[in-house]
């Protein structure tokens, strides 16, 4: 890690851009902190050991309240899915194919019939971004990779012309509930795709190492079928804070620093 001060962070790739944010949160007396930036270089690269050690924090949160459901922590898996179904872009051919297998899918009998997306998912906001009454809902992620490839054709591409809007001000009235991902920001520079994801809201144990793997594989696919290569991630997050107790958090950091 690289720590320009108690709110900033480099990081090479995603376990560690998660760690470090982990670490400054530690040291915070609340457990809490307002606009914290993390910069991820390489935001598909992952360390196993660091990774085994976010799912243990959940493993251990989830062991303590077994007898109470809504207190469970989903797995790193099902939060990247939120974000980006992996294993569907795996299936489909390309984004219009896999939009329109996730628009499918995407209703309250389906994937909205889920506890705790009743509300939406990130990747439907995505996909199926909620315009006035009566408008066809807008498919991001297609137009993004076509701007991109759009502007990668020519000698001197754009660099800032490709926003994905998550939160909607007509929909979303809850001021505590979805979405906590606000807006992500795309933007090309030496024909490398860099993304800025801004946060209102981050818990670090339950959510934020699949959120941060479920942005880089979202980042990774718009960059392969634009046909740019992956840049940075930067994260900004408003609020966030270090959803667990002390004894967790200072073992997981005591074992990785033996480790390392």
């Amino acid at each position: 890690m690289t720590a320009l001060d108690d709110h900033y962070a480099v990081a090479a790739n995603l376990s560690e851009g998660w760690l470090d944010a982990v670490r400054m949160l530690d040291a915070a007396p609340s457990y809490k902190a307002i606009h914290l930036v993390i910069r991820i270089l390489d935001p598909v690269a992952e360390d196993a050991a660091i990774r085994a050690a976010a799912r243990a924090l959940i493993d251990t949160h989830n062991a303590a309240n077994a007898d109470r459901p809504r207190k469970q922590m989903p797995d790193i898996d099902t939060t990247r899915n939120t974000i980006f179904p992996a294993r569907w872009a795996e299936r489909t051919d390309g984004p219009d194919a896999l939009v329109a297998y996730y628009r499918e899918r995407y209703t309250k009998s389906g994937l909205r019939g889920f506890r705790n997306n009743e509300r939406g998912t990130y990747f439907g906001r995505i996909v199926a971004y909620p315009r006035g009454d009566g408008q066809e809902a807008a498919d991001q992620l297609g137009d993004t990779v076509r701007k991109l490839r759009d502007e990668l054709t020519k000698r001197n591409p754009k660099s800032s012309r490709y926003e994905i809007n998550i939160y909607n001000e007509r929909k979303d009235r809850n001021p505590i509930s979805f979405p906590c991902l606000a807006h992500l920001s795309v933007h090309l520079h030496e024909r490398r795709l860099n993304m800025q994801a801004i946060y209102r809201n981050e818990s670090l144990v339950a959510r934020a190492y699949g959120n941060y793997l479920g942005l880089g594989q979202l980042q990774a696919y718009m960059a392969e079928h634009a046909g740019a290569s992956v840049g940075e991630l930067l994260m900004t997050l408003g609020h966030v804070e270090l959803d667990s107790n002390k004894t967790p958090i200072r073992a997981m950091l005591r074992q990785l620093d033996a480790a390392a």
